[in-house]
């Protein structure tokens, strides 16, 4: 089998037990190889495995049916928008993941079997690969942090010194009122030295006074990717 050569007959646009016996079970294959290599490494519910997984085969079986059929095939674009639309949002991973999943039903639907399982397998390499070297490593000394402060509190002063001993890098993210005004929320991105430890930065912060801190080693996910 040729990797661009379709299972269909040009021909013919009737598919056959064997047709879709194959389409079925190639894709749902690749959906179950697709999931467990998403599984490393990764947070993951039980049901987004599953989903994930059963994916490629419907969306293959969708796709077959269709057929070169141009109004089912707009029916089938609308509904998938109103999946879209009806979905939580979801972190770029789980987006990568979905997308994969749709490419390989889109290729095997069509016929393209050959395709669909070098793409699945030189994309899953690639993420195994990815994962296992320092290409997206985060630092690990890097924390984000969170300051609420008395709206008549020096910041720029206070922090400029502190972060100058304890920080090798320290950027001021954002900055919004609270409680009407009279607190500040302060949000920094920090690189620390090798030398000083989360709680000495929360007791170096701390000496201005009771302050409320929150020191976290990751950002918090926004609503965009």
């Amino acid at each position: 089998m040729q990797l661009f050569n379709s299972i269909f007959s040009t021909s013919n646009n009737h598919i056959t037990l064997t047709q879709m016996s194959l389409i079925f079970g190639v894709s749902l294959a690749m959906g179950v190889l697709h999931a467990a290599v998403y599984k490393y490494k990764s947070n993951y519910t039980k049901e987004f495995v599953i989903s994930l997984s059963l994916m490629p085969a419907l969306i293959a079986v969708i796709i077959a049916l269709v057929n070169g059929n141009l109004g089912a095939g707009v029916a089938v674009a609308g509904t998938f928008s109103l999946i879209k639309f009806r979905s939580a949002a979801g972190s770029s991973k789980e987006m990568l993941a979905i997308l994969l999943a749709m490419a390989i039903g889109l290729a095997t639907g069509m016929g393209f079997l050959g395709l669909a399982v070098f793409m699945t397998l030189v994309l899953s390499a690639c993420i195994l690969i990815f994962e296992n070297i320092g290409f997206a490593q985060v630092n690990q000394n890097r924390r984000h942090l969170l300051v609420t402060v008395p709206i008549e509190f020096d910041y720029d002063q206070f922090f400029e010194n502190q972060f100058g001993s304890s920080c090798k890098q320290a950027d001021l993210i954002s900055l919004k009122y609270k409680q009407k005004k009279e607190a500040l929320v302060l949000e920094y991105q920090v690189l620390l030295e090798k030398s000083v430890t989360d709680k000495k930065l929360v007791d170096t912060i701390l000496t201005a006074g009771p302050l409320d801190v929150i020191l976290n080693k990751q950002m918090p996910k926004k609503k965009y990717l």
